[in-house]
């Protein structure tokens, strides 16, 4: 084989190579992108260990700053679950349901949510603790700002949200959940761990993929 086929070889691999690349992504930053919820606030509705694919597609904040302002947004509504990034920290991905819409005025009486003084039917919302903690039970008539919104984890009782931190900015939403693509029954997400510990865990799900794996869980709809 000569030098110049040899080359024309190492250049065709590479071309493929960098396509595949730019291909893949295209697709995890801007169409669909691969997500994992590693804590219980959305449970029932989705579990810890549930990973799914994230529809980024609609959302100008997962392009760069400057086309941003040239693209369509699309209309959120109430009931909505999507992932944003933490008005907290701008390097955590949080996903929760849309609760409170621009303009609107929200309310926390005793639990329950009242929008604009009539209460919020929410057939997904779940309670566990019977205590009364004022800051997460109650909270006085605030009105949403516009371009925010008000968002809520299903799990209320432990569920860090909007009642905590205020509201998610329309600029910070960045996808929405679509179906899960594999489940698996494993501890809650514990901040700090060492890599001791974090080797521990990967080797766990290793041993125990088959027995642990939500195996019905495999393409639900997250809605």
């Amino acid at each position: 084989m000569n030098s110049k086929s040899q080359n024309s070889r190492l250049w065709s691999g590479f071309k493929s190579i960098a396509s595949t690349l730019v291909f893949v992504w295209l697709i995890t930053h801007h169409i669909a992108q691969a997500t994992v919820v590693p804590t219980e606030s959305m449970s029932p509705t989705i579990l810890v260990g549930d990973h799914f694919f994230l529809d980024k597609v609609a959302f100008p904040a997962n392009y760069p700053h400057a086309l941003q302002k040239f693209l369509p947004t699309r209309t959120i509504h109430r009931g909505e679950i999507l992932a944003f990034w933490s008005p907290q920290d701008p390097n955590t991905r949080l996903v929760k349901r849309v609760i409170g819409l621009p303009g609107e005025t929200i309310e926390l009486r005793h639990r329950m949510v009242y929008i604009d003084g009539r209460k919020l039917e929410e057939p997904y919302a779940v309670f566990n603790d019977s205590r009364n903690i004022p800051q997460r039970d109650d909270m006085a008539p605030v009105t949403i700002p516009a371009d925010s919104y008000f968002m809520m984890g299903d799990n209320r009782d432990n569920s860090n949200d909007s009642r905590f931190w205020g509201f998610a900015h329309t600029g910070e939403m960045i996808g929405t959940p679509l179906f899960v693509y594999w489940s698996y029954d494993g501890e809650p997400y514990r901040a700090n761990m060492t890599w001791a510990e974090w080797g521990k865990s990967y080797a766990s799900v290793v041993t125990h993929f088959f027995t642990n794996t939500r195996w019905l869980r495999t393409g639900t709809l997250v809605k």
